[in-house]
């Protein structure tokens, strides 16, 4: 009981901490809206200007952005081309061990075969 009423207690506290919170927000936000009121004009032109900046900032990095997406796109192309090359080359290579294992037993069996014709 007693530490249910400590909670309690501890929770007004908090409750009490965040209502001043909100307080002040409410404060800074009614001061907001008085300023824009009192200023609309001057606050739209700024608003205005701030937009202006940032379109042009992002007409400028599109610009900066479209040749490295061309880059990219160059580069993609080119690690596939080498994927599949390596592909190519991968399987040529298997190919190519396959006949020198079976070149390297008829070797051997050549090397039999004449070891026998000595001795006969």
């Amino acid at each position: 009981m007693k530490g249910g009423i400590v909670k309690l207690r501890q929770e007004i506290l908090d409750a009490k901490v965040r209502q001043d919170e909100a307080t002040k927000d409410v404060k800074r936000i009614e001061k907001d809206m008085k300023e824009f009121s009192n200023n609309k004009d001057g606050k739209l032109a700024e608003l205005e200007a701030s937009l202006s900046k940032i379109k042009k900032a992002l007409a400028k990095n599109s610009e900066l952005i479209k040749p490295l997406q061309q880059d990219l796109r160059d580069h993609q192309l080119d690690l596939d081309q080498c994927g599949t090359d390596l592909s190519a080359a991968q399987e040529s290579l298997q190919e190519t061990e396959l006949s020198l294992k079976t070149q390297q037993e008829e070797v051997a069996d050549l090397k039999v075969q004449q070891e026998r014709s000595k001795v006969d």
